[in-house]
């Protein structure tokens, strides 16, 4: 009865979070497009550059690259070989799972870790031109990787550990083939 609920509770947190990675990835996209026109009419049209849209600009495009990473996770998206995956039996195909799920929550821990140093670090650092502390740019890093581990943790729960990482096109191709 516990394993439901759990996977019930993780699916719904997985889904919450998913909604909010398109909506910052939506809006972090419009931003920058109105920032750069905005940037190019002050320079071009009214001979007046904007100095600070740079920065911005470069901090939005960092949040929006990572959540664009950890979204990569929730739909499977992130490169991958599939070569091994289709000619192994489902016992090699799932211990292969296994191990790359253990090596990418590893990785993301890591990640986790060293960008929470890294913003720490730069927490008392101010950008030249907004005077803003640069961990903002910086904190996307861990942020992200605790999104994808989440992620991970959904597919782990709901479809086992063997097939966390794997596609579930490339899982149903292969089923009836071994």
């Amino acid at each position: 009865m516990s394993k439901p609920l759990s996977a019930g509770i993780v699916r719904r947190l997985d889904d919450a979070l998913s909604r909010g990675e398109e909506f910052i990835l939506a809006l972090t996209h419009g931003l920058i497009a109105g920032l750069i026109v905005l940037t190019v009419f002050f320079r071009y049209v009214l001979n007046d550059p904007l100095t600070w849209t740079e920065e911005v600009i470069v901090t939005i495009f960092a949040w929006m690259l990572f959540i664009g990473f950890s979204s990569g996770f929730r739909e499977r998206m992130h490169i991958r070989i599939d070569a091994l995956l289709l000619v192994l039996p489902m016992r090699g195909r799932a211990i292969l799972g296994v191990f790359a799920v253990v090596a990418t929550t590893a990785t993301l821990l890591g990640l986790v870790w060293f960008g929470t140093q890294q913003a720490l670090i730069m927490m008392e650092t101010e950008t030249p031109m907004l005077r803003i502390s640069a961990a903002w740019a910086v904190a996307a890093l861990p942020v992200s990787a605790v999104f994808a581990l989440v992620h991970i943790v959904r597919h782990a729960v709901c479809n086992g550990f063997g097939q966390a990482l794997w596609p579930a096109d490339i899982a149903a191709a292969t089923e009836g083939g071994h």
